[in-house]
């Protein structure tokens, strides 16, 4: 069993589960975009890809994670994506179409399990590990 304070400079798997659900999370924001761009208004367009940059910059702070990150990513990814969260619950209850659904749908499945892993001891000791 591995103990929460790590000492060497491997990722832990639950941070790179993480770190691979942002990538995955990013390209599905990517296709559904494009997918559901189609009959969209501009206003419609804006309020669609509003969440989907949020989690386009958490994609991108994966991309520091087994390098010099450190808990100040964490927290971020952590708070970034709660908001994403929260949007995604509001817009899923309240979608009028099914694509307006599965996109926030997506979001919430892809998404929730990237605050859980950022909050296991092992995660946490990765980010706080000695320079």
């Amino acid at each position: 069993m591995s103990s929460p304070a790590r000492t060497d400079a491997t990722m832990p798997k639950q941070a790179r589960v993480a770190q691979l659900l942002l990538f995955a999370l990013a390209f599905v924001g990517l296709v559904v975009m494009l997918a559901l761009s189609g009959g969209l208004t501009s206003y419609g367009m804006g309020n669609m890809i509003a969440p989907w940059l949020l989690v386009w910059v958490c994609a991108l702070l994966a991309l520091t994670y087994d390098g010099s990150a450190r808990g100040g990513v964490r927290a971020t990814t952590i708070v970034v994506m709660v908001f994403v969260l929260v949007g995604s619950f509001s817009q899923a209850s309240g979608a009028a179409a099914p694509g307006e659904f599965l996109d926030a749908a997506l979001r919430i499945a892809l998404g929730a399990p990237v605050v859980v892993l950022m909050f296991l001891p092992e995660t946490t000791a990765w980010f706080d590990r000695a320079k």
